[in-house]
């Protein structure tokens, strides 16, 4: 019986997901529908993209790779910060580009964080047409149709 109590202490994987497990919510299937839905009927006119946030995109030091066909089309070349937008404040992401797969990483976290972005809320991307290379997000939270 040790042996299995050892087992289940192996490695600090666990102190990763603390805080995704803060913002993890007990959504029904029906709130989630609601959000992605609600999403759905949002049809910018810029170029855009959708997520639907899981908890592995929320803890510290996550990674979420963005639609292979958006980041092809609009994001080959980049590497470094580009700018995330909500409301009117402006984060800094770091985006990187390889071999047809986009990601963020870096700043991305924070940015949940602040904005209290959680399981389930569906956020839509968009590019703004400027000098430099602005995502807006709309986020359609579960918790906001309860």
């Amino acid at each position: 019986m040790r042996g299995s109590h050892h087992h289940h202490h192996h490695g600090s994987r666990s102190k990763f997901y603390e805080s995704a497990s803060a913002r993890k919510r007990t959504v029904t299937a029906e709130e989630r529908e609601r959000a992605i839905n609600a999403a759905k009927t949002f049809e910018p006119t810029n170029p855009f993209f959708r997520v639907v946030l899981r908890p592995s995109y929320l803890y510290r030091g996550c990674i979420m790779y963005l639609p292979s066909g958006f980041a092809e089309k609009y994001l080959s070349g980049i590497s470094g910060f580009i700018k995330v937008q909500l409301a009117e404040k402006q984060w800094p992401v770091r985006c990187l580009y390889k071999a047809g797969r986009a990601k963020f990483s870096q700043g991305w976290y924070e940015f949940t964080l602040e904005n209290n972005l959680g399981e389930g809320d569906v956020c839509v991307f968009e590019l703004l047409r400027t000098r430099d290379f602005v995502l807006k997000v709309t986020a359609f939270r579960v918790n906001e149709y309860v």
